[in-house]
């Protein structure tokens, strides 16, 4: 999954009963639906100076008292191409395992979790331009939904060298569900499709009769 372009939209079952669903929002028509990552997009636009992105030391958490505790600031290494958690801020989306600050993003729980963002950081380094993704997580044990905003930053303007993440306030709310209806039409999929709930309800049903 590492190294090519993400689906705008994918599915995934695995065998413990883990459904990950992940798609490429359009910046223009679903920023909108959240307004705290409005308020990311627009100060990230205003450091960049000109610039094709904003450096780390543009970036001053005194300024960002709207969406600092939703931050997380990621380093990107190369050769290989990986990614290190620097800060993460205490609302940043519950399905993380507690604190991630130090952690890899290859090393985060479930594994396909990790690729998905790994994959979704690799799409902003090499496109060089901000994204929004919706993520969801599904499973025997849990249900976690959240919007983030992915940012590059560039000490030198050119080469992005770290990530600024900016998670939505709406998290495992309505709000979540109307994006994914309007994502799930965008990409052929017909809107009165299972949700994933209820995709894993029939599953335990059909395996164990719970």
């Amino acid at each position: 999954m590492r190294g090519h372009d993400a689906l705008p939209v994918s599915w995934s079952n695995f065998d413990a009963g883990i459904h990950l669903f992940t798609a490429a929002c359009d910046l223009s028509q679903d920023l909108s639906l959240f307004p705290g990552l409005e308020v990311a997009l627009d100060y990230w636009a205003r450091k960049k100076s000109g610039y094709l992105m904003p450096g780390r030391q543009d970036i001053d958490p005194i300024e960002m008292p709207e969406f600092l505790s939703r931050v997380a600031l990621v380093d990107v290494l190369r050769n290989p191409l990986r990614f290190r958690y620097r800060v993460c801020g205490t609302g940043v989306c519950h399905f993380h395992p507690g604190d991630t600050t130090g952690l890899w993003v290859e090393d985060l729980h479930p594994t396909p979790y990790g690729d998905v963002l790994h994959e979704q950081y690799f799409d902003v380094v090499r496109t060089r331009r901000p994204a929004m993704h919706l993520n969801i997580l599904d499973s025997h044990e849990c249900y976690r939904s959240y919007a983030h905003l992915v940012l590059p930053l560039s000490r030198n303007r050119e080469t992005v060298d770290m990530i600024m993440s900016v998670d939505s306030i709406a998290q495992d709310k309505a709000e979540m569900m109307e994006l994914l209806a309007d994502l799930q039409r965008r990409a052929g999929i017909e809107p009165g499709s299972p949700s994933l709930r209820e995709r894993t309800a029939r599953r335990r049903l059909a395996v164990g009769g719970e």
